[in-house]
């Protein structure tokens, strides 16, 4: 029975108030959209205690969204966290032997290039491609607790966002303009009605959102994917005591006194906390309980982990006063589908992964990133539009294709482990972020000049760190200013006088339909040139920028302008004005002086 007169309304309705549910209500709330979150356990304090493990990395991409949403200071202040410059030593661990300390000298088996120039390869890339350095492509060495613990606070002072505990969600009823969801409130057992806009599951593997909304997901026969390992895994918190660095290690065991096959692996790794000698430990099971469900049996005593790990650590390493041990298996699920109508699901409840590595929370946090402005956008614009839907199917392609490469990732590492021929500069590259893209993206215009413009269509924008504003005569950065708010940023490009468009995206451009919010989404989001009028020789046209920037606003329409800010680039101090306008432009422009070029270098 659901109880009348206790519905409640929302924009967006979060379901779990994990690492995912509290990112995306903060992110949808800093866009002024309205948001509940339900959780089922009775507190935050204990639902942050059941969650064991979780990341401790923050990529460097993540680091950006950090800064985003402003809480970037308040993670590095947070007990224990530390940041960690070493890119390619974090894929590339210490080995221990047997007990015994191996050269730490770098090895990388990825080619025929030396292993210095490899990592001299990556550095220079970041700097020249993406112009990032130092801190501003660092990891944060943090607890994934500290972090949620971050985003609670921060909600805690949101007037848009309600998170309310013990409340159970139960079912869904969707159609083409709301979602109505049946909860049940755990403390009176009473059940009501929420309706909202979207519903978001963040409720973790089984997630009841999931069953609710993709039962009907008949895809290869199956709701989700889910690959299974073999080999049962032990991981641990505890205080290791030993006389070697605090940073991380790669344990090996090789039978027949360290001449024979591998027999056993883990790894050590220092956890984010004022205690200097809590380490992460993981360590193969031994081979007789690979046969055991893990659900049966109680978490691995210190006593086992011990007896694993006695042969793999260096002589008199001691490990006392354990906080918490699970078992775990090398298994991955991820769901045939992230988004069905107006449900959709985001970090766990999407795609799970083993608790190793760098990539899983960040990943999680990623959906967040992904899903966020996409809700926004279209809640702002009408979702009843269906170039709308199109935008937010785009996020089950985008995210659902970035789990896949998660798993390749973490499978591609341990098959180079067993062969003895790892290649921790790949490694580096593929887990900063930094690099990745959604290259594939249903709603993207990729042209054939893109590779002149160092902004690639559908990646990461590089950090160019010498824009003149002419408002100002004050150098910026792009990174300033796509932090500076939450509006969209358009980019038109120009040349010298007379004033060009000289945009490397100039000659495909999208249809001339006035008003078309597909125009917008579907072109780069760092860079935009369209096109009307004649076209000189040599492929440029003659125009000012105030008939640019008009042609665009006409585009995209007056209400998605509503939400972006216009920035118009050019090569020189030296600004064109023009005259003729049809209409009066929407958006005061500012205008950025890029000298050097350098957002064309390649």
């Amino acid at each position: 029975m659901v109880t009348e007169g206790k519905g409640k309304t929302c924009e967006v309705l979060v379901v779990g108030a994990g690492l995912s549910g509290l990112a995306l209500a903060l992110q949808l709330a800093r866009d002024g959209i309205k948001v509940m979150v339900v959780d089922k356990a009775a507190s935050k304090e204990v639902k942050f205690d059941a969650c064991q493990g979780g990341g401790t990395l923050l990529t460097p991409a993540n680091v950006l969204w950090a800064r985003k949403l402003g809480i970037y200071q308040k993670l590095r202040d947070s007990p224990g966290c530390e940041i960690v410059k070493d890119l390619v030593g974090l894929s590339n661990p210490t080995l221990i032997s047997n007990g015994k300390v191996q050269d730490n000298a770098i090895q990388d088996d990825g080619g025929k290039e030396g292993a210095s120039e490899k990592y001299g390869n990556i550095k220079r890339e970041l700097s020249e491609m993406k112009h990032y350095s130092g801190d501003e492509c660092s990891y944060l060495n943090i607890n994934q607790r500290n972090i949620e613990e971050c985003l609670f606070q921060e909600l805690r002072n949101s007037k848009l966002v309600d998170i309310v505990w013990r409340q159970q969600f139960e079912a869904v009823d969707a159609n083409e303009k709301i979602v109505v969801c049946s909860v049940r409130d755990l403390s009176s057992q009473e059940a009501y009605e929420i309706r909202c806009g979207f519903v978001v599951g963040c409720d973790g593997r089984s997630s009841k959102v999931r069953s609710s909304c993709f039962h009907e997901d008949n895809i290869e026969n199956f709701e989700w994917k889910e690959h299974k390992g073999v080999m049962l895994h032990m991981m641990c918190e505890c205080q290791l005591r030993w006389k070697l660095d605090r940073k991380p290690y790669r344990l090996e065991q090789k039978s027949m006194g360290g001449f024979g096959p591998t027999v056993g692996g883990g790894a050590a790794m220092p956890v984010p906390s004022t205690n200097k000698q809590l380490y992460r430990l993981s360590v193969n099971a031994p081979f007789t309980m690979w046969g055991s469900q893990i659900d049966s049996i109680d978490s691995p005593p210190l006593t086992l982990l011990q007896k694993q790990l006695k042969p793999k650590l260096p002589k008199g390493s001691e490990l006392i006063d354990l906080q918490w041990s699970k078992y775990y298996r090398m298994n991955h699920f991820i769901s045939s589908r992230f988004c069905c109508g107006r449900a959709f699901l985001a970090g766990e409840a999407a795609h799970a992964h083993p608790p190793v590595g760098i990539l899983p929370m960040n990943a999680v946090i990623e959906d967040t990133q992904n899903l966020a402005w996409k809700l926004a956008l279209a809640i702002k614009l009408g979702v009843t539009d269906p170039e709308c839907s199109s935008l937010l199917e785009s996020y089950d392609s985008e995210r659902r294709a970035q789990a896949e490469e998660v798993r390749k990732g973490i499978a591609t590492y341990f098959s180079d482990l067993m062969q003895g021929k790892l290649r921790p500069s790949f490694y580096a590259h593929n887990d900063c972020g930094l690099f990745s893209n959604y290259v594939q993206s249903p709603i993207l215009i990729h042209s054939s000049s893109e590779e002149k413009c160092l902004a690639k269509v559908g990646g990461i924008a590089p950090n160019v760190n010498k824009l003149l504003l002419t408002n100002t005569m004050k150098n910026t950065t792009l990174e300033s200013i796509m932090l500076s708010s939450n509006k969209h940023k358009i980019f038109c490009f120009c040349s010298e006088w007379p004033i060009e468009i000289d945009s490397p995206y100039a000659g495909d451009s999208p249809s001339q339909s006035a008003g078309s919010l597909s125009n917008s989404l579907r072109a780069d989001s760092s860079s935009t040139g369209y096109q009307s009028g004649k076209r000189k020789e040599g492929g440029a046209m003659n125009m000012t920028w105030e008939k640019l920037q008009q042609s665009i606003e006409l585009k995209l329409g007056s209400e998605f302008i509503s939400l972006c800010e216009i920035y118009i680039l050019h090569s020189t101090p030296k600004i064109a004005h023009g005259d003729g306008l049809d209409t009066q432009l929407l958006c005061q422009a500012v205008h950025l002086v890029d000298e050097e070029g350098l957002f064309k270098k390649v």
